[in-house]
């Protein structure tokens, strides 16, 4: 092997002398020979015996005694690197692990960059540079972060980046999801773009332009799925200008599809009470009406409508009891007309099949109470062996038909009836899809109830 002539390179030596005075590392020059066999040392650093507790001697003696410190893997790897950087006359950087005399595991920066004598051997000039403070550091960094990303993400957020100068957008796996990507996608500017709906699109780029100056934006906004599925996203934002006026986008997104789905039902919720509020003051208002004009006493008044009330009430609580779900027409019909006596009805078995809707039974309740007590008043339940018979009758689909029949009391005649099934009992039927048609048969009043059913 030959070795380095006197005048040889003067600049690396000087920076041998500037690397050690200020730290930058410990400066080498090796020696191999052309068929790579044989290495040495032509000169090691003074701090070598600090860097890798190897004696400067000892590592001028044999080159082994540094490169055994490597584990094999960090070896094969060097080589590898060493190669590769010989085959293009390139210099080569590689990390690699070191364990020491005593034990103690560092990692290094290794540079090295080859030069060819006229012989064919070859000298590296390089650099070694302990970086363990500075990789453990990184390492925290990378495992704190990792567990920022765990604990947000666990929230629902996903995390995302974007560097316009760069055209870089950076998205955690969370936030591909909630736009229904996967993992491994590839997103810019231009696929998230793509990826909100496009009636939204223009929202969004507002809201940004808005606060692109330095600021904080907040934007809920649709997807545009690739699976189809329609979400809701809140994006809260932030740019970030650098001295040099460029800007770097941050922020977080997170699902909100459920929120948004309750607002809309809440929305069609208050719609629906101020709809049944004001029908129910219409209904109310008719039978306030029609029971003052046919009162012709305070107290005839009072208890006539004190009666119809307490009949819708009785409706409503039995559609309370069952929180607003459909009712069996049965139980209704049984819950109304038990102060009339329910051994004078004969209910159909049936009915305890179909069910109605809330508004619709406390508006039958209404009914059925107003054509018990005219059957009271002037027809069937007025003698001893009147009686009522109510019964399912043939119906189009997705409607009910019930009809009232009455049996055994006097003869009836239309002047006596005459105003049954008026305003009041419309009113409270119509606005729900019912109708009262009356019959005023001798032998006894009919009446035909139809109204849409529950299900």
């Amino acid at each position: 092997m030959t070795d380095l002539p006197d005048n040889h390179d003067l600049t690396a030596r000087a920076f041998d002398e500037v690397a050690e005075a200020i730290g930058l590392g410990m400066p080498f020059r090796l020696l191999v020979s052309p068929d790579g066999r044989s290495r040495r040392f032509l000169h090691v650093g003074a701090s070598c015996e600090a860097l890798n507790g190897v004696p400067v001697a000892e590592a001028l003696q044999d080159a082994r005694k540094l490169y055994d410190l490597m584990p094999p893997e960090h070896r094969r790897a060097f080589a590898a690197a060493e190669a590769a950087a010989l085959g293009c006359q390139a210099p080569f950087r590689i990390e690699v692990q070191m364990r020491r005399p005593d034990g103690e595991t560092r990692w290094f920066r290794i540079a090295s960059h080859p030069r060819r004598l006229a012989d064919g051997s070859t000298v590296w000039d390089g650099l070694q540079t302990d970086i363990t403070e500075t990789r453990r550091l990184a390492e925290e960094v990378a495992d704190q972060r990792r567990r920022l990303q765990m604990a947000v993400e666990a929230t629902g957020l996903g995390l995302w980046e974007w560097d316009p100068r760069a055209a870089q957008v950076i998205w955690s796996e969370r936030n591909k999801a909630l736009f229904g990507l996967p993992a491994d996608a590839h997103v810019d500017i231009n696929r998230y773009m793509a990826l909100i709906h496009p009636d939204d699109v223009a929202k969004v780029q507002e809201v940004y332009r808005a606060a692109e100056g330095g600021g904080d934006f907040r934007v809920e906004h649709r997807t545009n799925r690739p699976d189809g599925e329609a979400r809701w996203i809140l994006t809260h934002g932030r740019v970030l200008k650098e001295e040099d006026g460029a800007q770097v986008v941050v922020g977080t997104s997170v699902d909100i599809t459920e929120r948004k789905q309750a607002e809309d039902r809440r929305s069609l919720l208050l719609g629906e009470l101020a709809h049944r509020a004001k029908n129910g003051l219409t209904v109310m208002m008719s039978i306030v009406g029609q029971t003052a004009r046919a009162s012709e006493t305070v107290a005839d008044f009072e208890a006539v409508l004190m009666a119809r009330l307490e009949a819708m009430a009785r409706s409503q609580d039995l559609v309370t009891e069952t929180r607003g779900a459909p009712v069996s027409l049965g139980a209704v019909m049984r819950q109304v007309l038990t102060p009339f006596g329910l051994a004078r009805f004969e209910i159909a078995p049936a009915l305890d099949g179909v069910t109605v809707a809330g508004q619709m039974a406390a508006s039958l309740g209404l009914l059925l109470h107003e054509m018990a007590t005219n059957a009271v008043k002037y027809g069937a339940l007025s003698g001893r062996r009147g009686r009522v018979r109510i019964t399912e009758a043939a119906a189009p689909a997705g409607r009910v038909v019930v009809h009232w029949c009455e049996t055994g009391g006097p003869p009836v005649t239309p002047r006596v009836r005459a105003g049954f099934g008026s305003r009041v009992l419309q009113v409270s039927l119509a606005p729900h899809g019912g109708k009262v048609t009356a019959a005023y048969r001798p032998a006894g009043f009919e009446a035909r109830v139809e109204f849409p059913t529950a299900g």
